[in-house]
């Protein structure tokens, strides 16, 4: 009798904590849509360079022709660095790079210092 009972209280356990397990990994659909939220806005800050900790380098400012002829000459410069054109009330920026602190961001200014020596290192969203 005792073999039947300990078999019904293991199984009865069994089943308590498998369903136990199973309520904790579900998430309602209220909670699946505040996380999608959440992603969305930390992307959009990231993409408006509003949340990044890293360090570009700001090459030029000024006019929006200058500043794609500032790119221009920079790419040919083959260095391997990503440019973008980044307009900020009211001048359009030239910045170079995406450095995860301010040792890299030093190395590669010390590339560049010679070809524009007006640079800048600087961090965005900070």
């Amino acid at each position: 009798m005792t073999k039947y009972s300990f078999v019904s209280v293991f199984l009865i356990i069994s089943f308590l904590t498998f369903n136990h397990l199973e309520a904790q990994n579900k998430l309602n659909s209220s909670e699946l849509i505040t996380v999608s939220d959440l992603l969305n806005k930390k992307h959009s800050l990231e993409s408006n360079n509003e949340l990044k900790n890293t360090y570009k380098l700001q090459i030029f400012s000024g006019s929006l022709e200058k500043a794609k002829e500032t790119q221009n000459e920079f790419e040919y410069l083959e260095l391997n660095i990503e440019s973008r054109i980044l307009y900020q009330t009211p001048n359009y920026k030239v910045w170079i790079g995406n450095y995860r602190n301010r040792i890299q961001a030093d190395r590669a200014f010390e590339k560049v210092k010679y070809k524009y020596p007006n640079t800048l290192i600087i961090r965005p969203g900070k």
